[in-house]
């Protein structure tokens, strides 16, 4: 048995990065860019209004109200061929060209038509409501630096400036397997001492919120004909994980059928609360993570071993689990001899964290998880933690 960090020190040296590949900008959400983007152009690309309104010289309306005569109408995307002598404005339209003589815009709410002429009840200063050019961005400028996993935001600023597609990390497929002859699929009746498959969801769950689109294999049998059967149809995968058979029961069986394989064990068992039992192997370029088949022991398997896997093959410089520091609210008690993991409630106040343990009956506790928002760490040689202790912690959601 090995403790945790040099579990998390070996999964991420048995894991490769993937080679970067040309993508469609509309699908690199969630990889990341192996190359720095620039701007081949100015943004905006040419002075525009911001605002619906009347394209003005600041000069004539310092005087208010100030009566104007309208020449016309600009539209976005459309272009005025005159140049504004004293005395005239133009209707204008949210990023239409600002005509060539204005020099602000004055909001249409402060305007009164008049026929051929307008009323204008606020003056504008040089410059206002006015968008220049290359304000923005310039031409040749940096705007995304390399290494970055790719937003929705760094989306909008790519397509803004016309790239249609980069140069981004390779997406890691991944398969899963559930195991056991208890597991019943979702949809299907529930018989005499079964359960439904929660943890084939809720990994494919997890997956998903990371940018994976995974491939379930279904459900295997608790025998060694059915289970090699499914786990041949998962090593064409980067990464393949089978949740339950890990443990040291008579139908625990996935450690020998993937020795028996000929896939190479890298360990078996982490010093961990709950998940001892996880088993890792790496076949070729895949790498294989048997995972104990509790709920929260598969939910706390890919916070801080499945995703950081997925992190480095990415090439993302986030390759260790985020952990941050809380304090904990209430007085814990625990085991010696193994780093436990505890679920906790997390709240943030004046930019501390303040953590509370999640009652819970154990690692099938899925109410516990669906109550908690992370984890919180304990030393193996800690017992007793008291209150107003920092500890640290990690958690899958946005506090």
């Amino acid at each position: 048995m090995i403790e945790f960090e040099e579990a998390l020190s070996m999964i991420l040296k048995n894991t490769g990065i993937l080679p970067a590949e040309e993508v469609p900008l509309d699908g690199s959400m969630g990889r990341v860019l192996k190359e720095d983007a620039y701007s081949g152009i100015e943004m905006p690309p040419f002075d525009k209004s911001a605002v619906d309104g009347y394209a003005v010289k600041s000069s004539d309306v310092k005087k208010i109200p100030a009566r104007l005569r309208c020449l016309g109408l600009i539209q976005a995307g459309e272009a005025f061929g005159r140049r504004l002598a004293r005395g005239e404005c133009v209707k204008i339209m949210t990023g239409a060209p600002m005509p060539k003589g204005a020099d602000s815009v004055v909001m249409v709410e402060d305007s009164r038509q008049q026929g051929k002429y307008v009323e204008l009840s606020r003056s504008a200063e040089k410059g206002e409501n006015v968008c220049f050019k290359g304000e923005d961005l310039k031409k040749r400028q940096k705007v995304l630096q390399k290494g970055i996993r790719i937003s929705p935001s760094h989306v909008a600023v790519l397509a803004t400036i016309g790239i249609p597609s980069v140069k981004a990390s390779g997406r890691p497929r991944v398969a899963i397997l559930n195991t056991g002859g208890e597991i019943v699929p979702l949809g299907k009746k529930l018989g005499r001492n079964k359960i439904y498959n929660s943890n084939g969801p809720m990994l494919s769950a997890l997956l998903k919120a990371d940018g994976i689109e995974p491939r379930f294999l279904g459900i295997a049998k608790d025998n060694v004909r059915d289970l090699k059967k499914e786990i041949r149809r998962g090593l064409d995968t980067d990464i393949l994980l089978i949740s339950g058979g890990v443990s040291m029961g008579d139908y625990d069986l996935i450690p020998s059928v993937l020795e028996g394989m000929g896939i190479k064990k890298i360990f078996h068992k982490v010093n961990i609360k709950p998940g001892k039992p996880l088993f890792f192997a790496r076949r070729k370029n895949t790498i294989i993570f048997g995972i104990p088949g509790n709920p929260v022991s598969n939910f706390l398997a890919y916070l801080i071993f499945v995703r950081p896997a997925l992190n480095k093959m990415r090439g993302c410089q986030c390759g260790k689990p985020g952990f941050k520091e809380g304090v904990i609210e209430t007085g814990f008690h625990s085991k010696l001899g193994r780093k436990h993991f505890v679920l906790v409630e997390v709240l943030k106040r004046e930019n501390r964290y303040y953590l509370t343990p999640v009652t819970s009956h154990g690692s099938a506790d899925v109410l516990a998880l669906s109550k908690a928002d992370g984890f919180m760490a304990i030393g193996p040689h800690t017992g007793v933690i008291k209150k107003g202790s920092k500890v640290g912690f990690i958690t899958w959601k946005k506090i």
